[in-house]
């Protein structure tokens, strides 16, 4: 046998190792936080059983889908917050500065933006989150300077503060919830649009900026080193959330109270409690700040649900570090995870064309258990198997996720000299 065949009988001998190298390489790049990527593909599946599954039975009690209401979508905006300091820490170095990073920022908040109202036009059933998610990440720039411990006051404040501001202001102005998906129509009552945005909205943005700022903490430590420190925290988070209004409600005559404000006024108790309201509870009595129930912006809700966040991080960050290099084992999760736009964006176009009728109210007419299994199944399938594939064979970055980079990067490259100064 010649040199020549030997070394390419080696070379092809090797082919097997070095392809399935590459493979995991696309699943794990090295120096990526995986456990991140896996939070996010948690995040997005969770969401889809509330847009898919009923929350409450016929007689109005809570079904299992309801532990995941509003938790998924305050870990996906939770994991926002983290996405803004991790892509932005190349630019912000120490001798940065925060124009050097804001160029970038607010190209990814304007498509994100597009990417929501284009969604918003055409959906029936979802309250999309992105406008909002937008709109949270341009005002986080803002505090991208900021080290973690000053982040985490921050954050804690305005949990605590903002559902108070949103009650004033809600109930002197009387101003009631919208669940209305936000598109383009809407720039036809800017001042409606603007107050669904920050006030009455399904994720109203005063409260909702909370979530961002605790992920843009999480994101400034040593994640790898402060796993414990970070789920013991995210641990008490909810501890004191869920505790504090269960002792207001249960002991300080909270629930009473309700009972009566909720017969006055109609006003589906079990619901706001269980099952979700519209992104702020009512305006007719203070008390309604006591309650955790989902999508309700409260002191208690934003704790628990922000809690329930950085525990889910830490757990993953955690899998991904003891897995080590065979981390690529979290690819069903990792995979749809580092591509959330490109995912959320297709599930809900699939949800418009699969599903014509609205999910998960319990009347006549609405899907069966088995029903909503089936679809349920379907989308997971699609959106576990499609992202692994674009992965392996395609891209690291989702379509949405591989253009918005691109933006960027032609943006970058039409700056000025000047305004790249000073750079390390």
């Amino acid at each position: 046998m010649s040199s020549q065949q030997a070394n390419s009988h080696r070379g092809h001998g090797s082919d097997p190792a070095t392809a399935s190298a590459m493979v995991a390489d696309r699943l794990s790049p090295a120096g990526r936080l995986i456990g991140l990527d896996v939070a996010r593909g948690i995040a997005l599946l969770a969401m889809m059983v509330t847009h898919i599954f009923a929350l409450a039975d016929e007689t109005g009690m809570p079904t299992w889908a309801a532990v995941f209401a509003g938790r998924a979508s305050a870990l996906f905006a939770v994991l926002a917050g983290c996405s803004l300091v991790l892509s932005t820490r190349g630019r912000l170095s120490e001798r940065g500065r925060l124009r050097d990073a804001a160029p970038s920022v607010l190209i990814r908040a304007a498509a994100i933006v597009l990417v929501g109202l284009c969604l918003g036009s055409i959906s029936t059933l979802l309250a999309v989150i992105l406008v909002n998610y937008g709109i949270m990440f341009a005002l986080a720039l803002v505090f991208l300077r900021l080290r973690a411990g000053a982040l985490f006051a921050i954050a804690g404040a305005w949990m605590l503060i903002s559902p108070a501001v949103s009650m004033l202001v809600r109930s002197t102005y009387f101003l009631e919830p919208s669940y209305l998906p936000m598109g383009f129509f809407d720039f036809a009552t800017p001042g409606t649009m603007l107050t669904d945005l920050l006030l009455t909205g399904y994720y109203p943005v005063l409260q909702w900026m909370s979530y961002s700022l605790l992920g843009m903490a999480v994101a400034k430590l040593d994640i790898d080193r402060h796993l414990l420190g970070l789920f013991t925290a995210g641990l008490g988070l909810f501890i004191l959330g869920r505790g504090t209004s269960w002792i207001l409600l249960n002991v300080f005559g909270g629930d009473a109270a309700l009972v009566q404000d909720s017969q006055m006024w109609g006003i589906d108790l079990s619901a706001a409690l269980f099952t979700g309201s519209y992104g702020v509870t009512p305006a007719t009595s203070w008390w309604w700040l006591a309650i955790a129930g989902p999508h309700s912006g409260t002191p208690f809700d934003l704790l628990s649900t922000g809690g329930t966040a950085v525990m889910t991080i830490a757990a993953c960050q955690a899998a991904a570090v003891l897995l080590g290099r065979r981390s690529w084992a979290l690819a069903p999760l990792s995979a749809p995870g580092s591509m959330p736009l490109s995912v959320y964006a297709a599930h809900v176009v699939l949800l418009e064309i699969t599903r014509p009728q609205i999910v998960g109210d319990p009347v006549e007419g609405a899907a069966t258990v088995a029903e909503q299994t089936t679809e349920y199944s379907i989308h997971a399938l699609v959106f576990v198997l499609v992202p692994l594939l674009w992965k392996m064979c395609v891209n690291s970055r989702g379509p949405l996720e591989g253009g918005i980079a691109a933006t960027i990067r032609a943006s970058s490259l039409r700056r000025p000299a000047s305004a790249l100064r000073g750079r390390g």
